[in-house]
């Protein structure tokens, strides 16, 4: 039987959805990608426009939900209402990962939900302030999850990617 021989560049080439497979040598790849993440200006620009649009028609629906779990948690506890976690984004810039405070500090400084967090955390309702990020600019609507402040060297973090609301599996 004949040896059947398959030339590999990267890894990534192996995966069929992958956005980062290329099939021409030089093209960008996961080891080598193109300044921009290889799109151009205009798909930039159309990505960036789609994020907008479903941000501000999604904030719209969600305004009155999100208006009585404001009033609910101001209500229910002291506090902020919005919960803000430092995260990395594209370029390794620092944002503020948006969500309604559905925990509180209990024993031991560990988070403990809050009886208001018991009901809006299955549904995800608390994550609803996220499109806020999305309409800043912070994140994009599919990418991977955004990269935590800890760890990571300088230049593991300017090599990161727009983070996204949703990963490259959801999209799917």
């Amino acid at each position: 039987m004949p040896a059947l021989l398959l030339r590999v560049r990267d890894e990534a080439d192996l995966i069929p959805s992958n956005p980062f497979r290329s099939h021409s040598p030089g093209a960008p790849s996961s080891r080598n990608p193109a300044p921009g993440g290889g799109r151009s200006r205009r798909a930039e620009l159309v990505l960036r426009s789609a994020d907008v649009v479903v941000a501000a028609s999604l904030l719209l629906l969600t305004l009155p939900l999100s208006l009585l779990v404001a009033l609910a948690i101001r209500l229910d506890g002291s506090g902020p209402v919005l919960h803000r976690q430092p995260r990395r984004g594209r370029g390794g810039q620092h944002f503020h990962l948006l969500s309604f405070r559905s925990t509180e500090e209990g024993a031991f400084g560990r988070p403990v939900p809050t009886r208001l967090g018991r009901l809006i955390r299955p549904a995800r309702i608390d994550q609803l302030p996220v499109l806020l990020n999305l309409l800043r600019g912070d994140m994009t609507l599919v990418g991977p999850a955004p990269a935590d402040t800890s760890g990571g060297s300088a230049a593991q973090a300017t090599r990161l990617p727009r983070p996204g609301v949703s990963g490259w599996a959801g999209a799917d």
